[in-house]
């Protein structure tokens, strides 16, 4: 992306004001410093003197994404990395967070039939894929990306979502792709992301017009596109029509994924805005109709029950439940919604409590950032890994390595980017790594075929543009539009 992307919270930021870190904090941006000496178990967390005093020294343009990691690392010291990469990431550079210059799906193929970008910000609604055939014995939601049904706000707008890569994460991709028939013909089937790389996933709530963002949100304008009914009968599914129009949107929660080093799996963190909706202390979350929450929050009303009624409710249903008016590009009804695990679900000793400790460390540390940054008011819920070298070749069981190996927080989930696949109290165990994995494109069922199990099937994005891709559709009530010209709406 380019400079456009500026915001009332980052457009007045300086690089001056990085001057004043010292030079030891701007030389500990290039690398984390998890060696050895730090891997015995800590007594307390944050761990190292002045350590979130260092995260500002994330914010110089030319720092580098923290890589290293021993084999010995503990859980505290991942979640450090956490909110260092996710420092890095957000960094404003010129007025735009760092991730939003790198480039995104988009890039990976020639579209000519597309709408040309701008500038700005393009996104796409997140809504449940359906891949397999009807009958097929599988499980569709094991070789997408997994994120539910679509999350409605209480504007009636979709919660919508955005990928961006690194440089050699995208070039990686782009040697790889099905489409191109290089996933398959490639010489080097183990051709593979490196130590460096990083991609970013953010999940964005489009305002209203008038309407507030949550409070302390990160903001920008945007291309969101406008969605149009197809329908046959009674039958209607709602897709993108082609055509973009511009709007505000608040940033409300990331997924932020790193190949450190001894991980090339990928170290797995996902953050929050404050404000998105209750959250629960891991395994306690059950549906209780004579429970609720007496708050209000971005995508739960005061005093909704916790019955599957109301809270939590698919959108993706047979027949549809869920109504859209083409003329406002609005649905209903609106999705309420809890986090059920606040800190993921991290089973290591002491988990919750250094996850807390580091979301307090960091956020007040992050209220002394330049220009207000919103960063303070974004809470790490949690970070997976694998062991150290497992997802290697050289490991005879690297193919079969999935949710079930997850460390650290193994009910990771995103509560505005895996909304309905949260575990529930006495179902520990879903996280990032349930769809995301070498045998992303190898299920029975899958069209056209089953997919040889590759490393790089890890990243869903190598089915970018391909029939394996995730389909932009939902069923809606009976309702009708007409197909719109592709164009950007001002």
């Amino acid at each position: 992306m380019k400079k456009g992307l500026e915001s009332n919270f980052w457009r007045s930021v300086k690089l001056a004001a990085l001057a004043i870190a010292i030079p030891a904090l701007l030389s500990s941006c290039k690398d984390s410093g998890y060696g050895d000496k730090q891997d015995v178990a800590a007594a307390s967390c944050p761990e190292g003197f002045g350590w979130s005093e260092g995260l500002v020294a994330y914010l110089a343009p030319d720092a580098t994404m923290p890589t290293t990691m021993s084999t010995s690392a503990n859980d505290c010291e991942f979640n450090q990395w956490s909110w260092e990469a996710f420092v890095w990431a957000n960094a404003p550079i010129d007025g735009t967070p760092r991730f939003l210059t790198w480039q995104v799906p988009d890039d990976l193929i020639a579209n000519t039939s597309e709408v040309p970008r701008t500038s700005l910000l393009r996104l796409d609604a997140h809504m449940k894929p359906v891949h397999a055939a009807a009958d097929a014995n599988n499980q569709d939601s094991a070789i997408v990306e997994a994120d539910g049904s679509m999350l409605i706000g209480p504007n009636g707008y979709p919660v919508y979502a955005s990928i961006h890569m690194t440089p050699n994460y995208f070039d990686t991709i782009k040697r790889n792709l099905i489409a191109t028939g290089a996933y398959e013909s490639n010489p080097n089937q183990d051709d593979y992301f490196n130590v460096g790389d990083a991609i970013v996933k953010a999940t964005w709530y489009r305002l209203a017009d008038g309407e507030a963002a949550p409070a302390g949100a990160y903001t920008t304008k945007a291309e969101v596109p406008v969605l149009q009914n197809n329908c046959t009968g009674t039958n209607c599914a709602v897709v993108p029509s082609g055509t973009y129009e511009v709007a505000t949107v608040a940033l409300v929660g990331m997924h932020v994924v790193g190949y450190v080093e001894n991980h090339p799996e990928f170290v797995w963190a996902t953050f929050e805005h404050k404000l998105n909706a209750p959250m629960l202390a891991d395994n306690s979350f059950s549906f209780d109709p004579n429970v609720s929450d007496p708050g209000n929050y971005t995508f739960y009303k005061a005093g909704t029950p916790y019955s599957q009624q109301a809270l939590l409710v698919e959108t993706n249903t047979t027949p549809a439940t869920v109504s859209f008016d083409a003329a406002t590009g609005k649905f209903s009804p609106a999705t309420n919604i809890v986090q059920m695990n606040r800190t993921g679900g991290d089973t290591q000793p002491g988990g919750p409590s250094n996850i807390a400790a580091i979301n307090a460390a960091s956020q007040k540390e992050a209220a002394n950032f330049p220009n207000n940054s919103p960063m303070q008011n974004y809470a790490l819920i949690g970070t997976a890994w694998f062991l150290p070298n497992s997802y290697v070749t050289s490991n005879a069981n690297w193919a079969s390595l999935n949710q079930s190996n997850a460390i650290g927080a193994i009910s990771l989930m995103n509560s505005t980017a895996e909304t309905f696949l949260q575990s529930a109290k006495g179902q520990q165990g879903n996280n990032c790594f349930e769809c995301h994995s070498a045998t992303s494109f190898s299920y029975q069922g899958i069209q056209p075929k089953a997919l040889t199990p590759r490393r790089i099937a890890i990243s869903h994005l190598v089915a970018v543009g391909s029939p394996y891709e995730v389909p932009n559709t939902l069923p809606v009530k009976a309702g009708g539009s007409s197909v719109t010209k592709p164009t950007i709406k001002k």
